[in-house]
Formats: structure tokens, sequence, C-alpha cells
């Protein structure tokens, strides 16, 4: 999917708006240059310039003129760097920590890993699956439109718990199982052929997921998100291996940025998604024989309690360096 708002594809825009003009007015001289002094045409012989290159005539001068060709490109190109310089105002920047939602990516040879520093609760929006699940406390509580779902699953860390049947009268499902926010959980909601119609997920902070396992990033919509990435050696057999450049790339959001193998505080990348959905991961740095192994996907939710805005037009991305240093 194209990233079409981002702030790179929106200066690129400008940028282009620009070129367009300039080759406007300069081909068009260049053309008309070629018709008024084309082969066969008589010249003027009324008046005889001195000519020197590099100059404007010598012996006749228009001053007005000979200004704007000076002053004009001045503008354009000042108004050029004006443009590019508050674009990297808008993405150099780190969002507050409070505000942000933190996250530390991990490359390896080859796959990425996704370690939550912050944690993260969501469900599917309810007003689209018509299914809600609520579990605080000791109690796990499933509200469903009466006759479409079947039963729920529950997964609590590492254990998977007995399924437990959703009542088709009423729609409404209980459970004594109390809530570990420092594990991660998850409840799917399925019919009677198995399918999942509604999922609730918790991932407690230090979290991680694995694309070599295939799991997905999962990502709060509406949030800046700040990545704090690293590159690391699958194996730590060989102290003196610290690992390859990888580069992290979400087309989507038009941003990318290096993994820097033996970088302590590692490098910096925020984005904000509006919009829910899958997205795809990519490397965009050959780092050997299975670099095309280096793929994965983002899903974009609701974090519990929210709704993400659909179609809003904004996307904001970019990159940010690290608190107190550079790369």
């Amino acid at each position: 999917m194209v990233a079409e708002d981002t702030v790179f594809a929106v200066l690129y825009d400008k940028f282009m708006f620009w070129s367009i003009l300039v080759g406007i007015f300069t081909f068009g001289w260049m053309f008309l240059a070629m018709l008024r002094y084309r082969d066969g045409v008589v010249p003027d012989t009324t008046h005889i310039d001195h000519i020197e290159v590099g100059s404007f005539p010598v012996d006749r001068h228009h001053t007005t003129l000979e200004v704007f060709f000076y002053v004009l490109p001045t503008v354009i190109v000042a108004w050029l760097v004006v443009l590019a310089l508050s674009s990297n105002t808008a993405v150099w920047v780190i969002p507050d920590e409070a505000e942000a939602h933190d996250m530390e990516i991990v490359g390896k040879q080859w796959f990425w890993e996704y370690k939550y520093l912050d944690s993260l609760t969501w469900e599917d929006d309810p007003s689209l699956t018509g299914i809600d699940v609520d579990w605080t406390g000791t109690a796990l509580t499933v509200s469903s439109t009466p006759g479409l779902a079947t039963n729920v699953s529950i997964v609590k860390g590492a254990d998977t718990l007995d399924p437990v049947t959703v009542d088709q009268l009423t729609g409404d499902a209980n459970a004594a199982v109390t809530f570990d926010p420092y594990k991660h959980a998850m409840v799917e909601v399925t019919d009677a052929d198995g399918a999942v119609l509604h999922t609730w997920m918790h991932i407690p902070r230090d979290h991680v997921f694995s694309s070599a396992l295939g799991e997905d990033m999962i990502l709060p919509c509406d949030k800046a998100v700040v990545f704090e990435m690293h590159s690391q050696p699958s194996d730590d057999s060989n102290p003196n291996y610290i690992g390859v450049q990888h580069s992290f790339w979400l087309p989507e959001w038009g941003v990318k940025e290096d993994l820097v193998p033996g970088i302590e505080g590692g490098t910096y990348m925020t984005i904000t998604a509006d919009d829910p959905g899958t997205f795809p991961i990519r490397c965009a740095e050959y780092c050997g024989n299975q670099h095309s192994m280096m793929i994965g996907q983002v899903k974009i939710v609701a974090a519990e309690g929210t709704d993400c805005s659909v179609d809003t037009g904004v996307k904001k991305s970019g990159e940010s360096p690290p608190a107190g240093g550079a790369y």
C-alpha cells in the first residue's frame, strides 16, 4: 500500500510542483530561442552587441531583467530549503514518553524480534464483530449477539485453558479466570466451524514476538510509536561477531532506518498510524544469503477503549534520534 500521505510523500509533491514550474519556464524559453534564432531566420543587425561569455551584452543592459535572472532562482532555492528544513523539524522529534508507545526492534540473521517496552491491550471493534470481551480482576465476560458465537478459547501465558461455551440464548459466556497484567493473554471467540470471530489480547511489557515464528508486530493506532532498533547476532558463541547491518522498512509510512551493529544506543524511528489493517515489514539493506527472509507484518489495532479513525487522510511518519545523542 503506497504511503500517499506521509510527510516524505508530501515533500516530494511540493518539490515536483516547483520542478515542473521551473521546467516549463526553462524549456519554454529554450524552444522560443530555438524558433527565433533557427537556421534561415535573418538576424536583426540593428544592434551589434559586444558579447562576452558568461555575461550579459556589454553594450546594452536591461537592469530589471538581469536582477530578475539572479533573484528569482535564489528565491526558489531558498524556498525549497525552507520546505526541506520544515519537514526535518516535523520528523526529527521524539514524542513525549508518556504519550508514545515504545518498541524495541532487533534484527537478526534472518528475522525480526519485536519487544514491547510498553504494554498493549486491544480487541477487535465490538461494533463490527457484535462481540465484546471484558477481562479484569478474576472474571472473564464475553457478550455477543445470540446465536453468533459458540466457543471462547483462552490463552494465559504458556497455558491454554479449557474453552468456554457461549450460551446460545443470551450470547454470553463467563469464566472465573484471574487476569495477570505480567503475562501474555489472548481470548478468541469462534463460531461452530471454528472460525475466529473476535480477538482480545493483552501484551505485557518485555513480551517478544518473532517473525521467525510467523508472529506479527501489533501496534496501536492514533498514537506515536517510537522504535529503538538494534542489530544483533543470532548466535552468541562468537564474542567477536557483532552481527550485520539491516534496515527496518515500513513501506506504508514511507520510512526506514538502519540497524547498525555495535551501536549500543541503537537507532530510532517514529511513526503514527491512523488506519487499522495489516501492512508489510521489509529489510531494505542486503544482510546475507537469506536477506529475502527478513520480512514480517505489522498489525494496526485499536487499544482497548479506543477506536481507530478511518480514512482521515493524515499519516505522520519520520525518524528521530535518541535523546541526548546522535546515531
